[in-house]
């Protein structure tokens, strides 16, 4: 056979070496009745969980080019201007995703039928991403000319079903029963919420492998916590209509762990400055390149029509065709050209301003700036560009909640669940540490970047605070003018 080996459910037996404990608790992962007795190629040395054995089936899928695009996706876009180490992509973290997806379903006694299904469908989670991952999902909703048949679904979701459900390399391996099933499972229309929550929700696969990988590459620590405890006390609870993914009562300190390395890195890596003005000066070019260079071919790119044409020519797009194409001789000079140009050679721009809401001391006008419209935004932009005598389109404003940890403690469906004799109960109330965190503890705040220079150390410091206070001034006037106008109205 070559250098596939046919597996038993016991691997040990099934080589002709010994494995140290933990990576033999790794390979056993994968073991089973749906598993015991089919084709099992290579294992994966992964720096985060050491030895990933797959399936035949996962093998196939793994080695199809649709999959295999997403080694040109990297996971934080252009975060290693910052961390340069961060250059691991949607490929490795997808392969993760299905490793701990199988523990998981481990964990919790599903099915073989069911783990099966899971492990396949955390593989796939991302394979509907576009160049820069999640940078390209607002420009694909702003031009898109059709809307997804669910309206609750972002686009870029409606893609992975697509890719899923047409893509004939996926089809080889996969039954059409299996593409429903995972689509079902990915959509949140499996049924079971169980099976959903291990691929998507407050404690899935996915948040699990990419906070450990993303503190890994970034060469961070505020990622860790303890992956084999927190699977080891994870369960299931069940009412009368339903299964879900819970919580043993032994594992709230690792739950209180991997909550607090969620809030950590959001705060430390995901909303860094310097990655947020490259996710900015990505979107923007891409906007700009649409809008204002009329670049036909990029316009296509990002106009998702549902149809089978479009969906061909995405499957092709990557992080580095994008800038390539961007910077050919074949695309006219233009913003687009001009900010990859920037970005390609890390000239980026400068926040020129960071303003907490919460400084201002009319209650009004905190509530009008925690909730500016596209259009003040714009107008702020205008306003900032006479401020400082540079183009309004190269002003950038990003406008941001961050929540108290407890809040960041549950995704948008549900709190995590702790279960202790058959009861359950919500997890901020059973961890004494997060009882003691106020909740309503947010903040909001407004950053504004612009293509701004500082001659020296002590011209960037004085013109820092003479940018900070105009700014802010322009923002107290913007809420103030819009009261007015409210007043008036009245």
């Amino acid at each position: 056979m070559g250098s596939e080996m046919r597996v038993s459910p016991f691997f040990a037996s099934a080589r002709n070496h010994v494995y140290p404990l933990r990576e033999l608790k790794q390979l056993r992962s994968i073991e089973g009745a749906q598993l015991a007795g089919t084709v099992v190629r290579r294992e994966l040395r992964d720096p985060v969980h050491g030895f990933i054995a797959r399936s035949d089936v996962e093998q196939q899928l793994i080695d199809s080019p649709v999959f295999q695009r997403l080694r040109r996706i990297r996971q934080l876009a252009l975060a290693s201007l910052v961390y340069p180490g961060a250059l691991h992509t949607r490929f490795e973290h997808s392969i993760g995703a299905m490793y701990v997806a199988g523990r998981i379903a481990d964990a919790v006694g599903l099915e073989d039928e069911e783990k099966r299904l899971v492990r396949l469908a955390a593989l796939l989670h991302d394979v509907g991403h576009g160049p820069f991952s999640h940078v390209s999902e607002p420009i694909l909703e702003t031009f898109a000319s059709v809307r997804p048949a669910e309206p609750s679904k972002q686009i870029h979701e409606a893609l992975t079903k697509q890719i899923i459900l047409t893509d004939k390399d996926l089809a080889r391996p996969l039954s059409d029963y299996d593409r429903e099933k995972i689509t079902a499972i990915l959509g949140g229309e499996h049924g079971d919420s169980l099976v959903e929550g291990i691929v998507s929700g407050p404690l899935d696969a996915d948040k699990q492998d990419y906070l450990l990988r993303d503190s890994y590459f970034c060469g961070v620590r505020y990622g860790l916590y303890d992956l084999d405890r927190l699977i080891g006390t994870l369960c299931t609870f069940s009412d009368e209509s339903d299964r879900y993914l819970a919580i043993k009562e032994d594992g709230i300190n690792a739950l209180e762990q991997f909550v607090l390395a969620k809030y950590y890195m959001t705060a430390q890596v995901y909303r860094h400055k310097i990655r947020s003005i490259t996710d900015l000066m990505i979107d923007r070019a891409i906007r700009l390149g649409i809008e204002q260079d009329r670049i036909d071919w990029l316009k296509r790119a990002f106009t998702w029509d549902g149809s089978p044409e479009f969906l061909e020519a995405y499957k092709s797009w990557t992080d580095d065709r994008l800038i390539n194409e961007v910077l050919s001789e074949r695309t006219p000079e233009g913003y687009a050209k001009r900010l990859f140009s920037q970005l390609a050679g890390r000239r980026l721009h400068k926040r020129v301003a960071k303003v907490r809401v919460a400084e201002f001391a009319d209650p009004l006008v905190r509530n009008r700036l925690a909730s500016l419209t596209r259009g003040q935004m714009l107008a702020l932009e205008r306003k900032v560009g006479e401020l400082l005598s540079v183009d309004p389109n190269l002003v950038m404003v990003r406008i941001f909640v961050f929540d108290s940890v407890r809040e960041q403690s549950r995704n948008s469906e549900s709190s995590i669940l702790v279960v202790t004799e058959g009861r359950r109960r919500k997890f901020e109330e059973g961890s004494q540490l997060f009882r003691s965190i106020d909740e309503a503890s947010k903040e909001t705040i407004i950053e504004v970047y612009a293509p701004v220079t500082y001659p020296g150390a002590r011209d960037k410091a004085e013109r820092q605070r003479e940018y900070q206070s105009k700014i802010r001034q322009a923002l107290e006037r913007i809420g103030g003018e819009v009261l007015e106008e409210g007043k008036d109205e009245a």
